[in-house]
């Protein structure tokens, strides 16, 4: 017998459940459907509780699950597809959000005793990330964001501005370009015992291989200066563990698809 579970939620976000004063200290039921077998239904809620672990919220998520009794007794989920619209992760804001995984081991035994769902083994998930520029700009003040862009383009601005001491740079906003695949970021740096300055980045983005993002002929103009700078063309590795198959502008943003790793 297979099994195909599909979930439906709404307004989902990783804030903890309220409980009124006489349901503090109690177990949270929820009927099972009689068409679900009881190890379905509990691996199906496990799944959920740990999508919600893993973002800060989610507009709409839906959760497919497939596999035949046999296999998800052994604590092996054949595949799972999640769909998710208004994801935020670690800041990141995203549109849309697919993911495929298969061949998912998981702790059964503990999630029948009630305790979180962990992965066993490293899973290999195919993505498909749509983001639009008013994700982007939502996205820009994110430590994920800033923690990537700064190192990458500070030794660059430090050469062609001459700085002598280390100033503060921070990410405000940015824009698609899409007709020519470009990307403008705005921001400041703050020299110490100075005021703010202004700038923006205006890059090309391509993919140079599936594991190398290129910034192509990027340049930096000070806001208070008409001056457009040439910068050296950056190159940003992803990791052994990500392979980005498609990366395309589009008239509502950037699609992303491709491969990696989700580690235990």
């Amino acid at each position: 017998m297979r099994e195909k579970e599909i979930i439906k939620l709404a307004s989902v976000s990783s804030d903890r459940l309220e409980l009124s004063p006489t349901q503090e200290g109690l177990p949270v039921t929820f009927p099972i459907p009689p068409s679900q077998s009881r190890i379905g239904w509990v691996l199906s809620r496990a799944v959920q509780l740990w999508l919600r672990s893993q973002v800060e919220s989610v507009g709409e998520l839906e959760v497919q699950i497939n596999g035949g009794d046999r296999q998800i007794l052994q604590g092996v989920i054949p595949q799972v597809s999640l769909s998710g619209s208004g994801v935020i992760y670690q800041g990141l804001h995203l549109s849309t959000l697919e993911v495929q995984g298969t061949g998912i081991q998981v702790n059964l035994m503990d999630i029948m005793r009630g305790k979180s769902l962990r992965l066993q083994d490293p899973v290999p998930v195919v993505a498909r990330l749509h983001l639009t520029e008013a994700d982007l700009n939502a996205s820009m003040r994110s430590p994920l964001i800033a923690d990537a862009f700064t190192p990458l383009f500070f030794p660059l601005f430090a050469a062609a501005l001459f700085w002598n001491s280390e100033p503060t740079l921070t990410w405000q906003g940015a824009a698609i370009l899409s007709s020519d695949e470009t990307l403008i970021f705005q921001g400041s740096f703050h020299p110490p015992s100075q005021a703010a300055q202004p700038f923006l980045l205006e890059t090309r983005l391509q993919l140079a291989n599936p594991s190398k993002l290129h910034f192509l002929n990027p340049t930096i103009q000070i806001l208070s200066d008409s001056a457009v700078i040439p910068l050296e063309t950056v190159i940003l590795p992803l990791g052994s563990d990500v392979a980005i198959s498609e990366l395309s502008f589009t008239e509502s943003g950037l699609i992303c698809q491709g491969e990696l790793t989700v580690l235990p």
